[in-house]
């Protein structure tokens, strides 16, 4: 394994339209040691199309399709750098990102995750705002798994992992639903596997919000399925760690904001009450504003 490779993993399936641009935003990294590893999960668009155009660039996986956490895990297997950087394939790096992080990961302890900030694109690719991260680098681990319990989700395609956290065993589980399988990953990583978290306090991304995007679909459903993951991996601990999590958690919900306890009032309402094609519109909004003010 190469100590100062990133391996960047891009999972794709029906991508055509972003691809490109997202490949060259790799491919035009001012880090220099870097393998891309893209797997085509039975793509049936013209990504494999593009993709070859690539190939002296990148390593290729064509696999038929099997679902988002299997076609990550496809190129964990074949990756040889010793930090993993997974990308989604409508996203752009900045062309410093992998720089920035890996300067900052080799001051830090190496059971380190860093993340950054981001910025939000349309389709078009037009800016619409920036989004800032609440810094929790004063926190120890135990109180950062406190915020991760509460609803912190870090934008997975911000992040820098560290291979050992996967030779550990925390791999990407395949879950009833694809829109949280980063965020098991992440609780399972800093509550069963002992990683540390890192905020790296610039922006590195363009986020790309569009119509086709998974993560904007039957967001009711996402919601929900999040007690199920808290539960799930808080079930691996002791008694006595389970019941400090649960306690510190209690503690913690009731220190919030009185605007950030109304607006979560108000997404508990909409996810129970309101018809799912009505409420993913208005979970959107609520999401936006209150990850605004985390």
């Amino acid at each position: 394994m190469n100590s100062q490779r990133v391996s960047v993993i891009i999972p794709v399936y029906n991508s055509e339209k972003f691809l490109r641009e997202s490949l060259e935003s790799v491919i035009h990294q001012t880090y220099t040691d870097i393998e891309i590893i893209v797997v085509n999960d039975g793509s049936t668009d013209s990504s494999l199309k593009i993709l070859k155009q690539y190939e002296d660039k990148i390593t290729i996986i064509n696999q038929k399709n099997m679902g988002l956490a299997k076609a990550v895990n496809a190129g964990i297997r074949k990756m040889s750098g010793y930090w993993l950087k997974w990308l989604s394939p409508d996203d752009i790096l900045y062309s410093n990102a992998i720089e920035v992080l890996v300067n900052e990961a080799k001051k830090l302890p190496t059971n380190t995750i860093l993340y950054s900030n981001w910025e939000i694109i349309n389709e078009k690719g037009n800016k619409l705002r920036n989004f800032h991260e609440s810094n929790y680098n004063n926190l120890d681990d135990f109180e950062f798994n406190v915020r991760l319990l509460d609803g912190q989700q870090i934008n997975v395609n911000t992040t820098l992992i560290p291979f050992s956290l996967i030779k550990k065993g925390c791999m990407i589980q395949n879950l009833d639903d694809t829109t949280v399988i980063d965020y098991d990953f992440f609780l399972r990583s800093g509550i069963l596997y002992g990683m540390s978290f890192y905020f790296v306090e610039k922006i590195l991304l363009k986020y790309r919000i569009h119509s086709k995007q998974i993560s904007h679909k039957n967001i009711s459903k996402s919601l929900t399925y999040l007690d199920k993951i808290r539960n799930d991996v808080l079930s691996n601990l002791d008694e006595k760690t389970r019941n400090k999590y649960h306690s510190s958690l209690k503690s913690y919900s009731s220190t919030k904001r009185l605007d950030k306890k109304i607006m979560e009032c108000g997404l508990n309402v909409i996810t129970k009450l309101l018809p799912e094609n009505i409420s993913d519109k208005m979970l959107i909004f609520y999401l936006n504003k209150i990850r605004k003010r985390r």
